[in-house]
């Protein structure tokens, strides 16, 4: 099995001309002609990552978030991006990411979301065309209290806590959702009548943009996204029966809370 078998597989699963114009999905680091002896999955590919990967005997990283978005204009070893793509480079690491194209395939990151929440999948919340689009909308068999939701989520994304609008005192069953940076799709959420919006990355004033509309929740980038690993791990483990394959155990939410 080479590099390029597993590029081949994520790639089937979510082409590389899905994801958006500022993306840099793909292969970043390595030898697309290298045998792979294990896989490492992961959120955010950290200098941690690296080592565990070394230490576990991988030398390939799946991650969902890119390490390189632009160019490098020298490679030193001054930022931690540098330190890894060197140590990386030194210990034979092929470094992949998946990142909005997996967002936007019908199976994607939200979809995950749907999925670990119980809520039954209706379509995209963007689409872009019929089968690639970002977030999803999705509806619980009943209607749910927002203090019922709120839970829900905080415990199925093992959330410190939660950001959210003022409630609207009305039930929640119908429920838009993206994984990582989405508030640029709120009001595609209220025009979907959405009962609820779950997503990440919301800024001061999108709080209010509501007006009792629905019920706006930040559960947090990371957490939102964490799943995305079991996207992959399933991905794999379904195409290669007989595989190395590992979900990171030292990455950590690059946000801390008091």
């Amino acid at each position: 099995m080479k590099v390029a078998d597993i590029c081949r597989i994520v790639e089937d699963f979510a082409s590389l001309d899905k994801q958006e114009s500022y993306d840099n999905s793909g292969l970043q680091v390595g030898n697309p002609e290298a045998e792979v002896s294990g896989v490492l999955i992961c959120l955010d590919i950290t200098e941690s990552v690296i080592d565990e990967a070394i230490a576990k005997g991988c030398n390939m990283v799946l991650s969902h978030h890119p390490l390189l978005f632009r160019g490098l204009k020298q490679i030193t070893g001054r930022t931690a991006v540098e330190r890894v793509v060197i140590k990386a480079l030194q210990h034979g690491v092929a470094l992949y990411s998946g990142h909005t194209n997996v967002d936007s395939v019908r199976q994607g990151v939200s979809a995950k979301m749907c999925e670990k929440l119980g809520l039954r999948p209706l379509g995209f919340l963007s689409a872009k065309s019929e089968d690639a689009g970002l977030g999803m909308i999705g509806e619980f068999d009943r209607a749910i209290s927002e203090d019922e939701f709120l839970a829900l989520v905080k415990k199925t994304f093992a959330c410190a806590s939660l950001r959210h609008s003022a409630k609207t005192g009305s039930t929640i069953k119908r429920v838009a959702l993206c994984g990582g940076s989405g508030a640029e799709f709120l009001s595609t959420a209220i025009a979907e009548k959405a009962d609820a919006y779950l997503t990440a990355d919301v800024k001061y004033h999108e709080f209010s943009a509501p007006e009792g509309r629905l019920l706006l929740v930040d559960a947090g980038h990371f957490e939102t996204e964490q799943y995305t690993k079991e996207i992959f791990y399933d991905l794999l483990s379904k195409n290669i029966a007989t595989f190395a394959l590992q979900i990171s155990q030292t990455e950590i939410n690059p946000v801390c809370y008091f």
